[in-house]
């Protein structure tokens, strides 16, 4: 989701983030990062229902994100600036592509319910992979293939199964637009930025997504005074949003790429379930089936995918 999402350079883990043995710890850490992830869909849901417009809530939650990034980038003495070469690139995709694909994300969210457009966004690993196979980098197995029938197959199931109610096609096209616009950054951090620190990559992502939005807003005439309520929850996201990036990245080391894409999977789940509780979106049967479907295209995806790529699109944009 927006997820989110995400941030997520190839770069070597730091010494302290060197693998070891998965223990009940490590997997308590994801689970909190993928339920802080589904916190940030739960919180952009809010307030794009009430209809605050993508360039105050996205620019505020990625600058109070990227701030509290760089605090924790100090904290845990890793590199607050990525290495000469690639400080603009880091910028500049958090700027374009990082600052596109949450704002489709975001405008979905305004057409269609948390669990539609979370679970559709859910078909993006089987995207990555399969843009994989087109560079080389994989070959066309059939558990590629398992994923993206699941994928697509799931995604058509939720896009349907709930008619108007759920999602519109206009949103079904934002999400998809989502899709595309998060597995080019995907695909280009993992080469574009190989020396930096993935944590730092993040912090810069999160702050080029801001200025980008809210650069976009001020040329546009878009930006509209938040109520106190929803600048709460814009703050409040921006918070969830930097506390799910650093949990990620400090299991990352020890759980390895694959098991932490498969643990973030439950970003999905805890957004459709936070939505249905605290915003009374319930989930239809269909769309449940069809969920279930795209994740599991998804858990596929990410255990054939390329380490280099998992490390990156294990963490979700919302």
């Amino acid at each position: 989701m927006d997820s989110s999402r995400s941030a997520w350079s190839s770069a070597p883990l730091s010494a302290g983030d060197r693998r070891a043995a998965p223990g009940v710890s490590d997997l308590a850490f994801a689970a909190l990062g993928a339920f802080c992830f589904g916190l940030t869909v739960l919180f952009s849901r809010g307030v794009a229902r009430d209809g605050l417009p993508p360039s105050t809530a996205l620019g505020i939650r990625f600058g109070v994100a990227g701030a509290l990034l760089l605090v924790v980038l100090a904290a845990l003495r890793r590199p607050l600036l990525p290495p000469p070469g690639e400080r603009l690139r880091a910028y500049g995709l958090g700027l374009c592509l990082y600052a596109v694909e949450s704002t489709f994300f975001y405008a979905a969210l305004q057409r269609g319910t948390a669990a539609a457009v979370t679970l559709i966004f859910y078909a993006y690993p089987a995207v990555v992979a399969l843009a994989e196979v087109a560079l080389g980098a994989v070959r066309l197995r059939p558990p590629l293939v398992v994923a993206l029938v699941l994928s697509i197959g799931g995604g058509a199931t939720v896009a349907a199964g709930g008619g108007r109610v759920v999602i519109s096609a206009t949103g079904v096209l934002l999400v998809c637009g989502s899709i595309v616009a998060f597995s080019c950054y995907v695909l280009a951090s993992a080469r574009a930025l190989s020396r930096t620190d993935s944590l730092t990559a993040a912090a810069w992502t999160a702050i080029g997504a801001s200025t980008g939005i809210l650069l976009t807003g001020v040329v546009a005439g878009t930006h509209e005074r938040p109520s106190a309520g929803a600048l709460g929850a814009v703050t409040a996201n921006g918070v969830a949003t930097a506390a799910a990036f650093t949990l990620f990245f400090v299991v990352l080391g020890r759980l390895g790429p694959t098991r932490t894409a498969i643990v973030m999977a439950l970003e999905a789940v805890t957004g459709v379930a936070l939505a249905a509780v605290f915003l009374d979106e319930s989930v239809r049967p269909l769309v449940a089936l069809g969920g279930v479907a795209i994740l599991s295209g998804a858990v596929v995806a990410a255990m054939m995918t390329p380490a280099h790529v998992e490390q990156l699109e294990s963490a979700s944009p919302a």
